[in-house]
């Protein structure tokens, strides 16, 4: 049998864990397709695509130089409107964008996987 002791601290642990799962969670994380829009252009893509997909599929000149591998920075994104509903900056995305970057609410392309509407922007100084 275990102690009171052990008991306790499982409970706090089991308590912990449940307040991180809570607040990590989306409002209003989707199942089926997705609508990502880039200004006038949209496209419905299966949630948990990423950003870089969207763009793909609707042929956007959106640079990304290592292949989608999160090494390179060059498929940076502003988030219009949605924030909440892609999926949280990893940290090889938070060192690649660095702290101001992030604090502006940017994010990689490569990285950020939708699971609901989201409004993108593709800064001017990475179109071609």
């Amino acid at each position: 049998m275990a102690s009171k002791g052990k008991i306790t601290r499982l409970l706090k642990r089991s308590r912990s864990l449940a307040r991180r799962l809570r607040s990590s969670a989306h409002t209003e994380v989707q199942e089926g397709p997705v609508l990502v829009q880039f200004g006038d252009q949209q496209a419905e893509v299966p949630c948990h695509s990423t950003i870089l997909e969207a763009a793909v599929l609707l042929e956007l000149d959106l640079d990304h130089y290592c292949g989608g591998n999160c090494s390179c920075g060059s498929c940076r994104i502003k988030v219009v409107s949605g924030k909440k509903n892609l999926s949280r900056p990893r940290p090889d995305e938070q060192m690649v964008l660095g702290p101001d970057a992030e604090e502006k609410g940017d994010r990689l392309a490569c990285q950020a996987r939708v699971q609901g509407p989201v409004s993108i922007k593709i800064p001017d100084f990475f179109m071609v």
